[in-house]
């Protein structure tokens, strides 16, 4: 089977963020299908982006299939981004019967964050008759105006919002790493019998050849000064309450040290408030290459994530670093309030239902008066629970499994007409 996997983000271990489409890519071809993936050239996402000169490239990274589309560079959430995007959708539209004739997909997915390559998308299934599948990774409109305060009548927005609900009218099958998506279908009037939750995941790891050893290094030094630990690893973004976890410095114990590891458009605000506030117990460090992740991870007493208290979280949230956090074995302070939490699923960590910095210095200093065997117990939960649900191994199977019921379930309904 031949499968077209579009995702402005998609990236994969050695570029870096987003990983879900790579990996299940590689599954998929392990099962024998024909997988490629569409992605733009440049994300911010990725700590390294692929070089290419062709305004559409073809690329094989890391045993997976790229078609690659050149799209400008930006450095901050503004116009230069919105060009990004623009471009990237433009070219697919002028590329679709290319895309369609040359790869002949009998899936295609539409994965972006955002829903415009909804369109398409849906010209290309049209073209080879393929089943056409809408991935959700945030809901649009809803998360930007949350998030970032847009007016829910900005045209952008109204775009957002007519590109879901064309999405939902016109796929075969809607999948979303987010568990409570049909909600969000039914609130616009859709019907839920073709939607199917699949979160994250995780793949078994070895230990990387090269360890990022700087890293190791600092981490360490305050370790053996008996530090408690307290580690952020992922991208920096406001919607991660890391403005909470940074304020929760100033109430936390002397001998507790926190650690944000990773890179992202919200990282120097941080870094400026923590300066201001001559909070002297917080170190910034780079981003590490996915497979040094568990290596950090690994030094940490207890790891943090959070999300703001937004209504568009009742939808779920689909963080892929939790999974990296649950499979790492280590406990979490987990500062959110939202619907089927793994955390919580799984008893791996301390919920925070009301994100503060006060509430969560609060269970930091819990989790630090907690003995090590019993912090060690708590992140087991964790890995267990990962290795039972999450493996993209699984998911990928899970995934394809929901595209061929609906196409078994309009067979049946073909047949009774």
């Amino acid at each position: 089977m031949n499968i077209l996997l579009i995702n402005h983000y998609a990236g994969s271990p050695e570029m870096g963020m987003e990983y879900r489409p790579y990996y299940l890519a590689r599954e998929w071809n392990k099962l024998g299908h024909n997988v490629t993936i569409v992605a733009a050239d440049y994300s911010h996402l990725r700590s390294k982006n692929p070089s290419i000169h062709e305004s559409v490239h073809e690329k094989v990274i890391e045993q997976v299939r790229f078609v690659l589309i050149k799209t400008p560079v930006y450095t901050e959430n503004d116009r230069k981004r919105y060009k990004n995007v623009y471009r990237f959708v433009q070219a697919l539209n002028r590329n679709v019967q290319l895309l369609a004739e040359k790869y002949k997909p009998d899936i295609v997915i539409a994965s972006s964050t955002y829903p415009f390559d909804i369109y398409p998308a849906r010209k290309i299934a049209a073209i080879t008759k393929a089943k056409l599948v809408y991935e959700v990774h945030d809901v649009h409109p809803d998360s930007f105006i949350e998030i970032y305060g847009y007016s829910s009548y900005h045209p952008i927005m109204l775009a957002l919002r007519r590109a879901v609900k064309f999405a939902y009218r016109t796929a075969d099958c809607v999948i979303s790493i987010l568990p409570k998506v049909d909600l969000h279908m039914k609130e616009l009037g859709f019907e839920t019998g073709n939607f199917t939750y699949i979160p994250n995941g995780i793949v078994e790891q070895e230990a990387p050849k090269k360890q990022p050893q700087r890293h190791i290094d600092l981490i360490a030094r305050y370790r053996d000064k008996g530090y408690f630990i307290v580690m952020y690893l992922g991208g920096f973004a406001p919607a991660n309450a890391l403005d909470e976890l940074v304020e929760s410095a100033k109430d936390a114990d002397r001998d507790v040290m926190y650690m944000l590891v990773g890179n992202g458009l919200h990282k120097a605000p941080l870094k400026r408030y923590a300066k201001q506030n001559n909070l002297s117990n917080i170190m910034y460090l780079d981003a590490v290459e996915k497979n040094q992740v568990q290596s950090i991870l690994a030094l940490a007493d207890c790891l943090y994530i959070g999300a703001l208290p937004l209504e568009v979280y009742r939808y779920g949230v689909g963080m892929n670093k939790l999974y990296d956090y649950m499979y790492s074995g280590r406990p979490i302070v987990c500062a959110m309030n939202v619907p089927e939490n793994p955390v919580e699923a799984a008893r791996c960590g301390i919920i925070v239902p009301e994100n503060t910095g006060e509430q969560i210095a609060k269970a930091i200093g819990t989790m630090k008066q907690m003995s090590e065997p019993e912090r060690a117990a708590m992140g087991e939960r964790g890995r267990d629970y990962v290795m039972k649900n999450n493996l993209y191994s699984v998911l990928a199977k899970r995934f394809l499994d929901a595209v061929k019921q609906q196409k078994t379930e309009e067979k049946e309904k073909t047949a009774t007409e």
